[in-house]
């Protein structure tokens, strides 16, 4: 007979020996997969190989630590695909203050250790600390990216995304969001095609530098980092220099000349022209006039 599942949380399919048991189907698909898991048993204790459970230690230890990062009961239970009641069961103590749960199946410890500790984990509108979210937006915004193309992918207006960069804490929605973003634009240059997108972009350059923001490159861990790190940058490093936009150029990564600002100009040709390139090389990468090229290699005191 055929027996539907009526359990909430868990929706036990046919044909498997969870819902022979669970449900007590007695259909012909259920019945056969409890006969072969019966018979698979069977085998593995005659050679010594039986381990239907595990220690429960490990799992405990990791839902404690899941609940200290801000990860809820119900959310873990939604990530692991199990019942709330029994995450509650395996993270209980009883009034001796011993774990309630001493073995569990090895399928329920992979389930939930494989729940991770990070944002994504995390409901969507529990609070989070700030800090790599308001990194990550200030380090886009030092390398040309102004707040109003920030906010538009992310469906924010530009106010509403600079509060971000100055309370102590986030959504995790926001946090998973912004991070998203930052690694789809840490190493791409803003848009530059007219006269009003340079402008734009200078200017978010200039209001970064003069804040002290620090672009990506500049972060070992954006996340942990304790302290923004000292500059590796000569002292004579100008701010309003884009280093991603420079090494794209010398890479032949479609940034034309008319792409970059007079101080990237002169150090993307100084480059080019340190490796050997000559004139009309650099003019055919950087989509210029020979000329141009030329006039900016003498400045150099190159030519």
């Amino acid at each position: 007979m055929t027996r539907a599942c009526t359990h909430p949380q868990t929706r036990h399919q046919h044909g498997t020996r969870a819902a022979y048991v669970k449900d007590r189907c007695r259909c012909a698909d259920c019945t056969a997969a409890n006969t072969a898991a019966s018979r698979t048993a069977t085998r593995e204790r005659t050679y010594g190989r039986w381990h239907p459970y595990v220690d429960a230690a490990p799992v405990r230890g990791h839902i404690a630590a899941l609940r200290a990062a801000g990860i809820g009961v119900e959310r873990i239970a939604q990530l692991a695909g199990l019942s709330v009641s029994h995450i509650r069961q395996l993270a209980e103590h009883d009034r001796s203050g011993s774990p309630t749960t001493q073995r569990v199946r090895p399928s329920t410890a992979a389930h939930v250790l494989r729940v991770s500790i990070d944002s994504a984990s995390r409901a969507p509108s529990s609070r989070v600390d700030a800090t790599g979210t308001r990194r990550r937006l200030q380090a886009l915004i030092a390398i040309g990216w102004p707040a109003e193309l920030l906010a538009d992918p992310l469906g924010r207006r530009p106010n509403s995304l600079l509060r971000s960069m100055t309370g102590q804490s986030v959504t995790a929605r926001t946090a998973y969001e912004v991070a998203s973003l930052y690694e789809r634009l840490w190493n791409t240059t803003p848009p530059r095609m007219t006269g009003e997108q340079r402008a734009v972009a200078d200017a978010a350059r200039a209001h970064a530098a003069a804040r002290g923001w620090l672009p990506p490159l500049a972060w070992d861990d954006i996340d942990t980092d304790p302290a923004p790190p000292k500059s590796t940058a000569s002292p004579s490093w100008p701010h309003d220099m884009d280093e991603i936009a420079v090494e794209r150029a010398v890479a032949g990564d479609n940034v034309s000349y008319d792409d970059l600002t007079a101080l990237e100009q002169q150090e993307v040709v100084r480059r080019l022209t340190a490796r050997g390139s000559s004139i009309r090389d650099i003019a055919a990468l950087l989509g210029t006039t020979k000329r141009t090229v030329s006039r900016r290699r003498a400045s150099l005191g190159a030519a």
